[in-house]
């Protein structure tokens, strides 16, 4: 664990520039904002825009984001998590010069740009506007990082066109048969890729795992999602024995979800109910 001070916060700077970072997060938020909640995005937002410094890393307490963003610390944890396993941010844990626990740095990490990612007749600008701040107040931030109003809101970014097909000569004529489980991301579990590949192609795999992340963020459960796969796996085979059994009249994407959100219900309503039984035992 290395000491917090400067020297240690600037080896961490992910980004040469700015605007960089912007276009990274901005083709993060492009792919994966459609399964984002509400809290995620603040808390997104709260980190991106704090995070110019030391480029592309934010030192902000757990404490101190939840403040700004109105939501509980433990929350925050989660959220950071999640974008963990998205692939958008590396925790870094420090120790402060007595030798205990420092705060952790939040390092975003290069993602593949907006630019790329849009039709050559879109603007970045159309679909998600700065919130890093400029020049003038990068002069006024500091090493504690001034508590700020965060510049653009959570509406702005979910009003962001959802993902859209990209279309390109080169890729046009590759078919889902030639891209198998290898080629997904490391998002998606391998428990999930494990049991799903036997009926369903990679990018399949990926949609449903994409719907998976939506269903955990609106329930928005206490565990990790890593800590409840065992669940997602089971609404998956479910899922596919009412196929079987011809009991699905909609989408098997669509039952999946339902099913998955149906569980991961039940599983929030336990961990409630050991809260409460906690409480009483206090």
């Amino acid at each position: 664990m290395q000491k917090l001070n400067y020297d240690t916060i600037k080896s961490y700077q992910s980004f040469p520039t700015i605007e960089e970072m912007d276009q990274a997060v901005r083709g993060f938020l492009y792919t994966y904002k459609s399964s984002l909640s509400e809290g995620t995005l603040k808390v997104l937002t709260f980190i991106w825009r704090h995070s110019v410094k030391v480029i592309g890393v934010s030192f902000a307490k757990y404490d101190t984001i939840a403040d700004e963003v109105e939501l509980n610390r433990r929350t925050v944890i989660r959220v950071v998590k999640t974008l963990e396993n998205l692939g958008l941010i590396k925790k870094v844990p420090t120790a402060r010069m007595n030798g205990k626990q420092g705060v952790n740095l939040l390092v975003i990490q290069p993602f593949q740009s907006i630019e790329e990612l849009l039709p050559n007749n879109m603007s970045p600008h159309d679909v998600t506007r700065d919130v890093t701040p400029n020049k003038t107040e990068n002069k006024q931030s500091s090493l504690c990082e001034n508590k700020t109003k965060i510049r653009t809101n959570v509406t702005e970014l979910e009003n962001m066109e959802p993902v859209e097909q990209l279309k390109s000569n080169t890729f046009d004529s590759i078919s889902d048969h030639e891209i198998d489980e290898s080629f997904l991301p490391e998002i998606v579990h391998i428990k999930f890729i494990e049991a799903v590949k036997p009926f369903f192609h990679a990018t399949d795999i990926y949609r449903l795992w994409n719907r998976v992340l939506i269903a955990y963020n609106k329930i928005n459960p206490q565990r990790y999602i890593d800590d409840l796969i065992d669940v997602v796996v089971y609404a998956f085979k479910q899922t596919v024995f009412m196929k079987r059994m011809r009991k699905i009249h909609t989408s098997f994407e669509g039952y999946f979800y339902r099913t998955l959100y149906g569980m991961l219900n039940v599983e929030k309503r336990r961990e409630n109910r050991h809260v409460l039984y906690d409480f009483i035992g206090d």
